[in-house]
């Protein structure tokens, strides 16, 4: 026995048998009787394939640290039972935790499934305490090792004795630093082996951190047409191909809101490599399941002993594509009703995305500049409208500035779908006239920013047909749908956002009280300064954001950064958006892009009910 494996000898002591030679999955199969599952409890690999790989590092001898970022509800947690009951019953020696974020949840996993599980489990069985004594709730005095269940919630639970096996579950919901005090419990161990199971936290956070320390190792599908292997996303960055789609024409009822019986037949999954599209049947999503497998490290420099793997529930076979979109809806309409926590949740939970507090908090980032080629500015040959949006400026005398326009000039499409055609300074009205004319811009749909120079821009309307604008503060506007008035969040207290701008004043007074003469009588329009920010906002996450053309100028570009969306508690504690107005940066042109967004809810191209009422469904 000199010259035997110290594991070995070890074994022989303890009288464990060495590991199998066979999987531990495959061992899984004929030993492990999930007790309490809503799916099987005969295990099977084939059922969630992205676990196979994460348990069987159970058994490799080579894995020390392995970090499994999930969604909700897709076995993950079936991993760290397995891996539990393995690791019991062939493991010569050494104690194991099974670590959650309180005493509580721990020790109601242990009477739910985890006590269970391990009694249903013959190798562990025949390992559990003859004396009833030493196997108590949540804790197992076995010959070979000890089992403590516990929550890490007092950090005392992560003191004194050493420990060889360590699993580590919800680690989205530990306080930080426990993750690295539970990892010190291991280190007098050179076989020791620690299994961290999560749905995303927080960017940057200590799960965050173990992810990104292992090989980042992401569940990918074969594209059935081309063979292409991509991970599978529920939304493309960028506005980008692929994903989960749908047709939302023809599938809303008359208050704007989705009818998902319509919806249903339309949802599919696209492929970016080539557009191959996959309905959302059982069989398909089955088919494409089967085809999966885990890609190479995306983190070529980690350590072969810490693994991490990765993948959202789009790419769960048993959870349908339409569950998936129902959900993102609620959750934005829950985020534009100035409450972002379900998006947060939908983002960890469902798309395993690491929330970021800097996008959320406060990057305006209405816009997307186009990664492609220069968009042609000739427009959108199918639009529904084209819409020039102006901001009047008297200019600063003191800096020997003279008075000027920015304008945004944008083609609207029949899906909210929208394309830059042209921004910029303009210094006189008759160069204003020559761009609305040289782009074929009519003047009805022209309209004009009053709160600045509001004489000049009220003859100018009225002169010409086009619209005023005036940037109401309070802003309490009609609902026509709902014949009541719905304030939204100002400096009094707290209310219900209703960002719809309305004509308040069908003809526009000349100076001296005289009406225009023009054929069309230009509207005046009221509107809620911080609803049009917050309809842009949101149509920029949506199916259709703005297309931006690659060579915008350096003034437009300025302008969209000159705004912060931050969230912020009203005094009954609920987080509602607020808009910090730069008070030295130029913003004209993100203001302009602002009543473009404003043009397009009022003609029902970017949906109002959509954005604002509580009950209604959001755009994706």
């Amino acid at each position: 026995m000199s010259n035997a494996p110290i594991w070995l000898a070890d074994c022989f002591r303890s009288g464990i048998p060495p590991a199998p030679v066979t999987s531990v999955c495959e061992w899984a199969r004929e030993n492990v009787r999930l007790v309490g599952s809503a799916r099987s409890e005969g295990f099977d690999p084939e059922i969630t394939p992205w676990t196979r790989d994460v348990i069987e590092t159970a058994g490799d001898g080579l894995t020390r640290v392995a970090t499994f970022v999930k969604p909700v509800q897709s076995g993950g947690s079936v991993a760290g039972e397995i891996a539990l009951c393995y690791l019991i019953a062939t493991s010569p020696s050494g104690d194991a935790q099974y670590n959650w974020k309180d005493d509580e949840k721990a020790l109601e996993r242990w009477d739910k499934r985890i006590e269970k599980i391990l009694l249903a489990c013959p190798p562990v069985k025949n390992r559990w305490p003859a004396n009833r004594h030493k196997a108590k709730r949540g804790m197992l005095v076995m010959p070979h090792m000890n089992l403590t269940v516990q929550g890490v919630f007092s950090a005392d639970n992560l003191d004194s004795d050493s420990i060889r096996i360590q699993i580590n579950e919800e680690l989205h919901a530990w306080e930080a630093g426990r993750l690295g005090k539970a990892y010190n419990r291991t280190t007098a161990f050179w076989n020791s082996y620690t299994l961290n199971i999560s749905n995303a936290g927080t960017k940057d956070d200590q799960l965050h951190r173990a992810f990104l320390a292992g090989t980042q190792e992401h569940w990918e599908t074969r594209c059935p047409a081309c063979g292409v292997y991509h991970a599978m996303f529920t939304r493309a960055e960028d506005g980008g191909p692929g994903g989960l789609r749908y047709d939302a024409d023809g599938c809303r009822r008359d208050d704007g809101s989705y009818d998902y019986n319509r919806l249903a037949s339309t949802v599919r999954y696209e492929f970016p490599c080539c557009g191959y599209v996959v309905r959302d049947t059982p069989s398909e999503r089955r088919a494409l399941s089967l085809s999966s497998r885990y890609s190479q490290p995306r983190n070529p420099g980690a350590r072969l002993s810490n693994r991490s793997w990765t993948y959202e529930a789009v790419a769960v076979d048993y959870i349908p594509f339409l569950r998936l979109i129902e959900e993102k809806h609620v959750a934005l309409r829950a985020m534009r009703g100035g409450d972002p926590e379900p998006w947060k949740r939908y983002l960890q939970e469902r798309e395993s995305k690491f929330w970021d507090e800097s996008e959320h908090r406060g990057s305006s980032r209405p816009i997307i500049i186009s990664p492609e080629v220069v968009k042609s500015r000739e427009g959108m040959p199918d639009r529904l409208m084209r819409v020039a949006t102006v901001d009047k400026q008297r200019g600063e005398a003191e800096k020997g500035e003279l008075p000027h326009y920015w304008a945004v000039i944008c083609d609207w499409g029949r899906n909210g779908e929208s394309l830059l055609v042209w921004e910029g300074k303009i210094l006189t009205d008759s160069d204003l006239l020559a761009i609305l004319k040289d782009h074929s811009v009519d003047p009805w749909l022209t309209y004009v920013d009053s709160g600045d120079a509001t004489i000049e821009v009220y003859k100018l309307c009225a002169r010409h047909g086009f619209n005023a604008l005036k940037g109401n503060r309070v802003g309490t506007f009609f609902n026509s749908q709902k014949k009541k008035r719905l304030p939204y969040n100002d400096e009094k207290g707290l209310w219900e956002m209703m960002p719809t701008a309305r004509p308040q004043y069908p003809r526009i007074k000349m100076a001296g009280g005289q009406f225009s003469n023009h054929p069309r009588e230009p509207l005046f329009i009221m509107y809620s300064a911080h609803g049009v920010r917050e309809i842009l906002f949101h149509l920029q996450n949506s199916d259709h954001p703005p297309i931006i053309p690659k060579d915008v100028g350096e003034d437009f570009r300025n302008h969209m950064k000159a705004e912060e969306r931050i969230m912020k508690a009203n005094p009954d504690g609920a987080m509602m958006p607020h808009w910090k107005v730069p008070q030295k940066r130029r913003n004209d042109l993100f203001v302009c892009m602002c009543y473009q967004a404003m043009v397009a809810h009022m003609a029902g191209i970017v949906g109002a009910v959509d954005i604002v009422t509580p009950e209604s469904e959001v755009e994706a």
